[in-house]
């Protein structure tokens, strides 16, 4: 079953490798499901029609570090299996994410496949060099 309250966390040991939304999450208000400190901060709003965010912009008070790569696919129609894997190339879960659902992957490998027709929307940090020079491919 597919329905979850909150977030769905997979971990390699201590350390956390990626964080499943599912399109039923339940949220009043606003959550932010990430740590201050992580590159990619994921919230979801519930919010009632008639509200206004203020405009603004983000300050930027130094220069900010990035020492990882996450990315998020969020799944707008379609099927589609990940398989996730610790740093040491072991596979931790397989799961499996509907139209709807999106995952921020956090560390370790990764692997998807496509199990129907599927379009996701793809968002990681850049710039990207290339395939060539940005993965490491984990054999099987």
């Amino acid at each position: 079953m597919h329905s979850m309250m909150s977030e769905e966390k997979i971990y390699s040991g201590k350390k956390l490798v990626a964080i499943i939304f599912r399109k039923d999450i339940k949220v009043s208000g606003l959550k932010f499901f990430t740590d201050s400190r992580n590159p990619f901060q994921i919230g979801i709003h519930n919010r009632p029609k008639g509200l206004k965010l203020k405009p603004h912009f983000h300050k930027l008070e130094k220069p900010l570090v990035i020492d990882t790569i996450q990315e998020i696919l969020m799944v707008q129609k379609g099927k589609i299996k990940v398989s996730l894997f610790s740093t040491s190339a072991k596979m931790l879960a397989q799961k499996i994410l509907k139209a709807g659902d999106s995952i921020l992957l956090i560390s370790g490998g990764h692997g998807v496949e496509f199990l129907n027709q599927s379009i996701i929307f793809e968002i990681k940090q850049g710039p990207y060099p290339g395939s060539k020079v940005a993965k490491r491919y984990i054999t099987k």
